[in-house]
């Protein structure tokens, strides 16, 4: 396939716009990415574009020839990422090759080395903005004190502009007292649904971070789970996220050291992060928690399993029997669930909702397991209460259940 970036300046910013063309199934695709308020110069490398389109060439099996200049930095770095890939997931991703017009060896190094921060207002991207703005990591901290990049066409639909006006309305407060400018991009590129979001979302959320690789040294995105429990292949994650780098912009992913639970818990110390956090993106209102999606209860949990169980940024309480309809979709969220439940038993917290949330993990993992409990009490002739809400509890969680 050919890939093309053309670039115009509007009344709202600078519009990039990414053509692949000469495609094998003979479809046209053309994505825009709008970088709102800004008049920016020319990209110097197509290298961002080429990540943003990467797995939908991998996925077709199809060499990119790319129609622009590219660094010889990601050039390396993409080689490594297909071979990852390609052994995660053989039947569905092949590696290909890159032929750009130019490749160039060193790009121009920066006057001074900025970082800018992927942030959605969500758990990952306030912790990571929390700790390196404030410096909680003293000398290694990355230079977080200009900017933070919010994404419309991800979390947000791009058919509702109010709600992405709403939820730059709900973060502000906290970016004004971090002193950090909100930079916006709206782009098509998840809604075109060329890729599986699960696996590229990270690429896709590179390739925006890259449209600021002239300002910017860094490129820093929350990570997903802790290195203690990563769940591999994932579209974000410390083994891959690197390689979506080049000498102009270094992908960070940030904060494997924590679990999501201890994310919440350094959040929870910072009364306004807690009261602007926002984590849904299901609710019919995607500025605002639902309250009740597996986000949103997921995160209710995170809280109490810290010991606070009504944060502000949830309207509402917690109706605790929501946890045995979580629709648990993968493997990650599963994970989540665990190790809420482990953080959970080291406080000693004998709470009902701890109950429910092991009956959950439990449906997910082995939802036979169930069945199996039931049928030993009947053979040991325990028909007591116990054992009549085992078998009632499995069934329905098992119908549930992935």
């Amino acid at each position: 396939m050919d890939l093309y970036v053309t670039q115009s300046l509007g009344a709202g910013g600078t519009r990039r716009a990414l053509q692949l063309r000469n495609i094998s199934n003979n479809n046209d695709i053309d994505i825009f990415f709008d970088l709102l308020g800004i008049d920016a110069p020319p990209p110097l490398v197509l290298d961002g574009f080429v990540f943003g389109a990467i797995f939908y060439a991998m996925s077709l099996g199809q060499d990119i020839h790319v129609h622009g200049a590219m660094s010889f930095d990601a050039l390396l770095n993409l080689n490594e990422f297909q071979e990852a890939w390609n052994l995660w997931k053989p039947g569905v991703y092949k590696k290909i090759k890159i032929f750009p017009e130019k490749t160039i060896e060193r790009l121009p190094l920066k006057n001074d080395n900025k970082a800018i921060a992927a942030f959605s207002g969500g758990v990952d991207s306030i912790f990571t903005v929390l700790r390196h703005n404030t410096k909680q990591l003293g000398n290694a901290s990355y230079p977080l004190n200009d900017s933070v990049l919010m994404v419309h066409g991800f979390d947000v639909p791009l058919d509702a502009p109010e709600q992405f006006e709403a939820l730059k309305d709900r973060t502000k407060p906290l970016l004004d007292e971090l002193n950090l400018k909100l930079l916006t991009l709206r782009t098509n590129l998840k809604e075109l649904n060329l890729q599986d979001w699960e696996d590229s979302f990270m690429a896709q959320l590179a390739c925006c971070l890259h449209n600021y690789s002239d300002s910017f040294s860094y490129g820093i995105v929350g990570s997903s789970e802790p290195y203690n429990a990563l769940v591999l292949p994932w579209g974000s994650n410390p083994a891959t996220d690197y390689l979506l780098s080049n000498s102009a912009m270094r992908l960070v992913h940030d904060g494997a050291g924590y679990s999501r639970t201890e994310k919440v818990k350094e959040i929870a110390a910072h009364e306004t992060a807690t009261k602007v956090l926002k984590v849904c993106w299901e609710g019919a209102n995607t500025s605002r928690n639902c309250g009740h999606c597996e986000k949103c209860m997921r995160t209710r949990l995170n809280f109490r399993a810290i010991g606070i169980d009504e944060p502000e940024c949830f309207d509402g309480a917690l109706d605790i029997n929501n946890i045995t309809k979580m629709y648990i979709r993968n493997d990650v969220q599963l994970a989540e669930l665990v190790s809420i439940q482990k953080r959970a038993q080291e406080r000693f917290i004998k709470e009902k909702w701890v109950y429910l949330l092991g009956e959950r993990i439990e449906a997910c993992r082995h939802p036979s397991g169930k069945l199996q409990k039931f049928f030993k009490l009947l053979v040991r002739g325990e028909f007591s209460e116990i054992a009549l809400k085992t078998r009632a509890v499995f069934i329905k969680n098992y119908r549930k259940a992935r």
